[in-house]
């Protein structure tokens, strides 16, 4: 394989994760420029999957201050583009009957509990 075969395919490569030795790495074990360009896709994978294990809680005003900065025009489209799609609609359905699931539970534990025997 030539180099501009290979270059497309070193990002795939750098992701990781076993596969079979085929032309790809055989001519990346042999050619320095395409190997330097593997390692640094492999740097750049390292550095986003470090940047998964970070979780930065924004300030609780941020919101308000976005929403703030948005027409009042433009924040009824989104709301309503937001109202009308089907996946919020169906997530919104589950935390619903995940609720109300959970109510009835709660109802028939504290009901069972709370019955006295009668000899």
């Amino acid at each position: 394989m030539r180099c501009e075969d290979v270059r497309p395919l070193l990002a795939e490569v750098a992701e990781g994760g076993p596969r079979p030795v085929g032309p790809v790495e055989v001519h990346v074990s042999s050619c320095p420029d395409c190997s330097a360009e593997l390692q640094r896709y492999r740097a750049i994978v390292l550095e986003l999957a470090a940047l998964r294990d970070q979780l930065i809680e924004p300030p609780a005003a941020l919101l308000e201050r976005l929403l703030a900065e948005v027409p009042e025009a433009a924040r009824r489209r989104i709301m309503a583009r937001v109202a009308a799609d089907e996946r919020v609609q169906h997530a919104a359905l589950s935390v619903g009957g995940a609720v109300v699931g959970a109510t009835a539970i709660g109802l028939l534990w504290w009901r069972a509990t709370r019955r006295t025997v009668r000899v």
